[in-house]
């Protein structure tokens, strides 16, 4: 049963938006996984990896710029979020299944090679894809990512996200508790507006969506070491980001520290929708020098 209140599936992003196109793929895991995308077929791919409770919407300032530049820009919704599949168990949410989970999606593609952009708990994903399969990947862009230093109260959240709570969750995710935590992650250069907390809250509707945000939460690993990438790589982060902190940007440098870093002033953690123009431009020069 569907939870009332929320945007209907027809309504969610890109509703409306004619220069991008929605669609499903079968993945070779039986599940089928929600993409939204701009551009030719046959240009070069750019994968965008959204993060924990993410759809395609983070990423709704960015797929046409990246099209515009000449990219097959796709944004994916993960298993477990957005309109995707959303498989009970846990096994599905460790970081090595969330890892083949991506693989897999490349391959439903049919690209040889990809540039990855992967936010918060995607950019932690979009790593250990490189590291896996580096004849798969061109570069990777980390955007505010979560997964290499640990998260600020994740003891806290795996609390209250226990096995006995965890058949309430579907029913205590309120719009004014979505609206609440985005003030926390937003930063000051973008207010949260309705259309946001809108598509933040839309996937609660399905029951499933919580149950498979919570395990995420317990299975997925957040503390792994940042691998040693052998493609190009960089990192953004909001100098006002709780949840990916600018002050340890320097880790994501590389082995020989000459990684490109480059913190945003007064930008959260939700970074492409708090300044999509310069982020899009950063993303532009960084691609365009490697094509």
């Amino acid at each position: 049963m569907l939870l009332s209140g929320r945007l209907p599936a027809a309504e969610m992003f890109p509703a409306g938006r004619r220069d991008l196109r929605a669609h499903f793929l079968q993945l070779v895991s039986g599940l089928r996984v929600r993409i939204v995308e701009a551009g030719n077929e046959t240009a070069p791919v750019v994968l965008l990896i959204p993060g924990w409770a993410c759809s395609s919407w983070i990423f709704h300032e960015t797929i046409g710029p990246l099209a515009d530049a000449g990219f097959r820009a796709v944004a994916v919704e993960l298993q477990g979020q957005g309109l995707s599949d959303k498989p009970p168990e846990a096994r599905y949410y460790s970081t090595t299944a969330m890892r083949d989970h991506v693989i897999d999606i490349i391959d439903a593609l049919g690209a040889d090679r990809v540039r990855l952009v992967g936010h918060s708990m995607g950019g932690a994903i979009a790593g250990h894809v490189a590291a896996a399969v580096p004849e798969r990947v061109e570069s990777v862009v980390f955007v505010a990512p979560v997964g290499f230093a640990g998260v600020r109260g994740l003891t806290f959240l795996r609390f209250v996200t226990s096995r006995p709570i965890a058949p309430l969750l579907p029913s205590l995710a309120r719009r004014w508790i979505v609206k609440a935590m985005l003030r926390i992650v937003y930063g000051n250069t973008h207010p949260v507006t309705e259309k946001d907390v809108d598509e933040f809250w839309a996937p609660t509707q399905f029951p499933s969506y919580a149950r498979s945000l919570r395990e995420l939460l317990h299975s997925f690993s957040w503390n792994e070491p940042f691998p040693a990438l052998s493609m190009p790589f960089m990192t953004m982060i909001g100098s006002r980001d709780r949840l990916c902190r600018a002050s340890n940007i320097q880790q994501y440098a590389g082995r020989d520290g000459t990684a490109q870093t480059v913190v945003l002033p007064e930008v959260g953690h939700v970074v492409f929708d708090e300044h999509p123009e310069l982020v899009n431009g950063i993303l532009m020069t960084f691609f365009e020098g490697r094509t």
